[in-house]
């Protein structure tokens, strides 16, 4: 059996569970409502006997997202601490038991840091931008771009980062992450076990996640960059997750960006044909049964 786990408000959660549920695949959703009564779980470790609302579980394939959307809906701490708690707790398990089919096994709990994730992908073959990690504001050109270290913001025009005092001042108390402008197209690749499945993004804005409808299509996920790629994500322990890359305008080749060990593949999968849901459950299913 799948057990298919994150929060009530995760479209990619209720996605692949309704695709799941169409393919007949033998699963259970735990879904986490961000209001309402949450699921019953508990985890006997004497024993190592796992419940949920009180009927005895024993999962053979997990599927786990950590809920990011309910506190982004509430800003509450106590909603993120909430979730943060929920996904530790299926990660223990999942970890805990070797032989349950789950992605980024070898990742396990560690984070996927930025500056790491290019260095690491530099020594594995690909291709990335001068980076600069500073808390220097005044380093790099006007028409470079800052990213946060950790995530969690969009990309922005470092010309316009430096009119915002809020910038400078976060800026100046810690660092952060600029590089030179890319130009589009971009191009996300899908790792998903031994799948590969490539996607050409076309937007009219710097950071297409801040458009409501960028131009997504099917593309080719080329060998010279999957093969890099995939070295990467071995040596991070990742066999599901998503890469970007983004076009230098100088040379016209593909740039890494970054790799995402948990992506969001909602409107990817729409415009494939479920072809990415598809191939989560062709990878976790045959454990599932």
């Amino acid at each position: 059996m799948l057990l298919i786990a994150g929060g009530g408000a995760d479209p990619n959660i209720a996605l692949l569970a309704r695709r799941a549920a169409l393919r007949g695949v033998a699963h259970r959703a735990l879904i986490v409502p961000s209001d309402g009564e949450p699921p019953r779980l508990a985890w006997r470790l004497d024993g190592d006997t796992l419940t949920l609302d009180g009927v005895p579980t024993a999962p053979t394939a997990l599927f786990l997202r950590h809920d990011v959307f309910a506190h982004l809906a509430d800003g509450r701490a106590e909603t993120a601490l909430t979730a943060s708690r929920w996904y530790q707790t299926l990660l223990s398990w999942g970890l805990a038991h070797p032989a349950v089919a789950m992605p980024n096994r070898g990742h396990g709990a560690r984070q996927t840091l930025k500056p790491l994730v290019l260095m690491e992908a530099m020594r594995a073959g690909l291709a990335v931008p001068e980076t600069l990690v500073t808390n220097d504001p005044a380093s790099g050109d006007a028409d470079w771009i800052t990213k946060p270290v950790n995530g969690g913001a969009l990309t922005r025009p470092l010309g316009e980062a430096r009119a915002d005092p809020a910038w400078v001042a976060a800026a100046e108390a810690a660092p952060t992450l600029l590089q030179p402008r890319l130009v589009p197209p971009e191009l996300r690749i899908y790792r998903i076990g031994r799948c590969w499945l490539g996607f050409s993004i076309r937007s009219a804005v710097l950071d297409y996640r801040a458009e409501a409808a960028p131009r997504l299509a099917l593309a080719a996920a080329p060998p010279a960059l999957t093969g890099p790629l995939g070295r990467l994500m071995d040596r991070l322990g990742l066999d599901f997750g998503a890469a970007d890359f983004k076009t230098c305008a100088a040379t016209g080749r593909w740039l890494f960006l970054e790799v995402n060990s948990a992506p969001m593949f909602v409107a990817f999968d729409r415009v494939s044909g479920t072809a990415v849901t598809d191939a989560i459950l062709d990878w976790l299913a045959p454990r599932a049964s």
